[in-house]
């Protein structure tokens, strides 16, 4: 079968139609309603034109899309969240399954599992577990999609103590491109298990995850604001070095990954124009406890400062992101300790942007800390960018789309500043093709988390010495490589392009 994937056709249409008329699945064509719902992402810029829209409501509406899309030869895309700015749930033309009208969690208080269907978003399994005193580790941002986030790895605010969601997935019910729905887990179809755990949107449609659940209290979280001053960067870095410095591998840091935050420079409406520190965090423990760690922060005065005591769904609620604009969100990595000198730099080149670009007012970056001792010491999965490093987010916002180079450019530069931080902590740093801002790891994967942006690196780049593996598995259960859209993995039996 060819590799080139054709576009829709009226035909198609019709006959999508013909064999979804027995169910309750849509099929909208440009001209229908609800067609502009299904193609809407969170950034504009990742909207695409789809030929059809197919909006199923079970597994058999889907295996019945994709085994006619696979015979038919159609480029086709999956949107569960429709969160990703790199645009790989969108299609131009080609085959759209919206799976919007499949959020339905379910939870086995007893085994303390949550049965999550493909097209919820986080805040939805945060609420259904809640109302149980539950809880598993899921996306920092609510309405993240659970399919996207989960299939590349997934960290979370629990991600310190319980590590990446990928190590509470117990099993995944998944369309393949055959139309065959095929349960995976550790003791059925291992090996698409194992591929699913770190490069899922490579094999298939996971319409329903099992997680683990644990029993949860409520979280001490909140916001502080600072003024960017010389003294506020060089106390809010020594502060930060201090609370998540790595004794030595293997060990914790000093919050016993109970401490998840976020340092983020922004220009939020609220402070007028000007730029402003913003630290985010949340403390699972009591409030006594999280005030060990919090309290210096605190001690500088900030200009806004929102901690309390509050349900854990609350978490993932705080990071202030809003839809409707054009967006990137880059990823870059980095290591401890933060130098004071790369911070001043970094904030000096975003002062610039930000001044010469308006149009982007809404931007932001943000280093993300937590301890990831407990991500490191899991082997779960094909997800080969574990690490001591820790992620970034370049994250600019723009309106208008004559902006998208300047603003896709900034973060470029931005990223190639964190690779140059790197260095000089003397970490081996990517080869890649983009040469990301990232340490090479001890799997030959390069450290850029593979759910943010990453422009130019390639599949190989992100799933190091895995992808031969990936190969042979993605042959298996994917041979004409219909799920191609993030860090696509070509079939060992290919001969196509370098991916």
């Amino acid at each position: 079968m060819s590799t080139q994937k054709r576009l829709v056709e009226e035909a198609d249409i019709a006959k999508l139609r013909q064999l979804l008329s027995g169910t309750k699945a849509s099929v909208l064509s440009p001209s229908d309603t609800g067609y502009d719902v299904s193609i809407d992402r969170w950034s504009r810029a990742a909207i695409k034109q789809a030929g059809v829209a197919v909006v199923p409501t079970s597994a058999e509406d889907i295996a019945i899309t994709v085994k006619y899309a696979t015979e038919q030869n159609i480029d086709l895309a999956v949107k569960g969240g429709g969160h990703s700015t790199a645009g790989a749930s969108s299609t131009h033309g080609g085959l759209l399954i919206d799976l919007g009208h499949m959020r339905d969690v379910r939870v086995d208080e007893d085994m303390n599992l949550l049965y999550v269907q493909g097209g919820a978003l986080w805040s939805d399994v945060d609420e259904a577990a809640w109302k149980y005193g539950l809880a598993t580790v899921g996306g920092t941002v609510a309405d993240t999609g659970v399919g996207g986030l989960t299939l590349g790895g997934g960290y979370g605010v629990l991600s310190g103590t319980r590590g990446l969601v990928i190590d509470n997935v117990v099993g995944a019910t998944v369309v393949t491109s055959d139309g065959e729905i095929r349960y995976a887990s550790k003791g059925d179809n291992p090996d698409l298990f194992w591929a699913l755990l770190g490069a899922g949107q490579n094999f298939g449609i996971t319409m329903e995850f099992v997680l683990k659940a644990y029993p949860q209290q409520e979280v001490y979280m909140g916001t502080c604001v600072f003024p960017p001053t010389p003294d506020n960067v060089t106390k809010l870095v020594e502060i930060l070095n201090d609370l998540y410095a790595i004794p030595e591998a293997g060990q914790h840091t000093k919050t016993e990954g109970r401490l998840n935050s976020l340092l983020a420079i922004g220009r939020p409406p609220e402070a007028g124009g000007q730029t402003v520190f913003i630290y985010i965090f949340a403390y699972d423990g009591s409030e006594a406890e999280a005030k060990k760690f919090l309290q210096p922060i605190f001690d500088l005065g900030p200009l806004v400062n929102t901690s309390h005591v509050g349900p854990y769904p609350e978490v993932n609620k705080q990071v202030p992101i809003v839809p409707g604009f054009r967006s990137s969100q880059k990823g870059a990595a980095f290591v401890m300790p933060i130098r004071e000198t790369f911070v001043t730099n970094v904030l000096g080149k975003f002062n610039v942007f930000m001044d010469a670009q308006p149009d982007a007012a809404a931007s932001m970056m943000a280093w993300e800390l937590f301890d990831p001792t407990v991500v490191v010491a899991s082997e779960e999965g094909c997800f080969a960018n574990r690490g001591y490093h820790l992620n970034s987010l370049i994250m600019p916002l723009w309106k208008e789309s004559k902006n998208d180079g300047e603003c896709r450019q900034f973060a470029r530069e931005i990223s190639l500043e964190f690779k140059k931080e790197l260095e000089a902590h003397s970490e081996r740093v990517s080869d890649g093709i983009e040469g990301g801002a990232s340490i090479k790891g001890k799997k030959g994967a390069v450290m850029l988390y593979g759910n943010y942006d990453q422009y130019d690196e390639i599949s190989k780049d992100i799933f190091g010495d895995h992808y031969a593996r990936l190969q042979k598995i993605k042959a298996k259960y994917d041979p004409s490589n219909m799920f191609n859209k993030l860090f696509p993995i070509q079939p060992a039996s290919s001969n196509g392009a370098r991916m």
